[in-house]
């Protein structure tokens, strides 16, 4: 399985720095891809099942299961989008189980310490789960921008807020859309009983030209400041190509970490 390891790794790299690139230019991955690599994983699952027999049958099942399910669920509650969800359980089928080969004298995964915990999730869910890990990096980094640019007033008024999004004058969301600055609006808005009234929209609120006006009526009306809260969308596939080559060179973050805490 060695053989079927490398080219899986290196197949699915070339593929995931392809779909970065995608993602950043156009927020948009094509479907091509990801059958591109189902396709590839297809022959390499038949083989290994002939090789291995039943004992990876049931690592493969596991694999695309658990993956299919949990990738669809971070879908549905707008965690990420559809690509990144395709993307995951193609690797599933690409990679059902944690490769292992030695490159360079090299070992991968790379352990440093044996009493590191052992990974008992398939190879895409711990590539989402660092991926996840990863990411956290983006809300701190978005408070810390706020820290340093809001009113020590506004910045606790509006604490939640600042850990997702930041200020955007009204007038600058059209300039942002035709920059390509991919952002959405954190609050969405109704106007109940002559008061309009804002709420939380997890995953944020698409931003088009009905929306931009609405916010400006109700800005002269009184109704909403000069400046509106909103998130960036930020490429998820770029972290999970992080998360992957985290997988694949060191192992589950979260278990490492745990591991380490519990180290005497």
């Amino acid at each position: 399985m060695i053989e079927t390891d490398i080219f899986s790794v290196v197949f699915c790299t070339h593929i995931l720095i392809y779909a970065c690139y995608s993602d950043i230019k156009k927020r948009s991955v094509t479907n091509k891809l990801w059958l591109l690599m189902i396709a590839a994983g297809i022959p390499i699952v038949t083989y290994n099942m002939f090789i291995s027999g039943m004992p990876f049958l049931t690592r493969f099942i596991f694999s695309l299961s658990f993956t299919f399910v949990l990738s669809y669920l971070f879908f549905r509650f707008n965690i990420f989008g559809g690509a990144d969800a395709k993307c995951l359980i193609a690797i599933s089928v690409l990679i059902p189980v944690h490769p292992s080969f030695t490159l360079l004298s090299y070992h991968f995964p790379i352990n440093f310490n044996s009493s590191l915990m052992t990974d008992p999730f398939p190879f895409a869910i711990t590539t989402l789960f660092n991926a996840a890990f990863v990411s956290l990096i983006v809300p701190f980094s978005i408070f810390f921008y706020n820290f340093l640019h809001l009113r020590r007033e506004e910045l606790r008024k509006n604490i939640s807020s600042a850990f997702t999004g930041y200020k955007l004058p009204i007038d600058a969301l059209t300039d942002a859309k035709q920059k390509n600055k991919h952002v959405r609006l954190v609050h969405s808005y109704e106007e109940k009983e002559g008061n309009l009234e804002r709420r939380h929209s997890f995953g944020g609120v698409e931003i088009d030209n009905d929306v931009v006006e609405m916010l400006r009526d109700y800005h002269k009306q009184g109704k909403l400041g000069e400046k509106v809260w909103v998130t960036p969308e930020l490429p998820f596939m770029l972290f999970i190509t992080a998360g992957f080559f985290i997988s694949l060179f060191y192992g589950n973050l979260i278990f490492q970490s745990l591991s380490f805490l519990s180290l005497p």
